[in-house]
């Protein structure tokens, strides 16, 4: 289960190919169909460094925004620090 539309997903998948050349994991309250709205938390996994995680992140939020218009979404990059919410996404996210 998904709260996203096949557009929705489709535009995720397309521009986290682009910019980080992987489909992004969808977590959080998207996943779980009893509850309403909320933000799209996407992960992307991987070990970027900060330097090259930063500009991709920011050219993926804006394609995003261009794309599927005013959503809250909030795009965690993996690094190496292993924080709650990477472990977390990474265990609990599935692909858009």
């Amino acid at each position: 289960a998904m709260r996203l539309t096949a557009t929705q997903k489709q535009v995720i998948r397309e521009a986290g190919l682009r910019h980080f050349g992987i489909e992004p994991l969808l977590f959080g309250s998207r996943l779980n169909d009893s509850q309403r709205g909320g933000d799209i938390d996407l992960y992307i996994p991987g070990d970027w460094p900060a330097e090259e995680a930063v500009p991709r992140r920011m050219r993926f939020c804006v394609e995003l925004r261009q794309r599927l218009g005013d959503q809250k979404i909030d795009v965690v990059v993996g690094d190496r620090s292993q924080s709650s919410i990477q472990s977390h996404a990474q265990h609990t996210g599935r692909p858009v």
